[in-house]
């Protein structure tokens, strides 16, 4: 089955953290940063095409440490 891919937004980073902290009681929803997009991250595993987001300076030191194979690109 194949996933249909959103398209890279410029005005909104495209992460997602949850809210809240960790001492919030009870489960944490995801919400989607309100940042304003610098990078594009391209995700490539095994020669082949995964998928790309945009992502704030902040979101994107995050996406360094936990997706290490992503190539990053300057939004232009």
């Amino acid at each position: 089955m194949a996933v249909e891919l959103e398209a890279i937004d410029s005005q909104r980073c495209q992460a997602e953290k949850k809210e809240g902290s960790f001492m919030t009681l009870g489960p944490r929803k995801y919400i989607r940063c309100q940042n304003k997009p610098t990078w594009v991250a391209v995700d490539i595993r095994a020669g082949s095409f995964c998928g790309a987001m945009s992502l704030c300076d902040e979101c994107k030191k995050v996406c360094e440490i936990q997706m290490p194979s992503a190539k990053y690109q300057p939004l232009i």
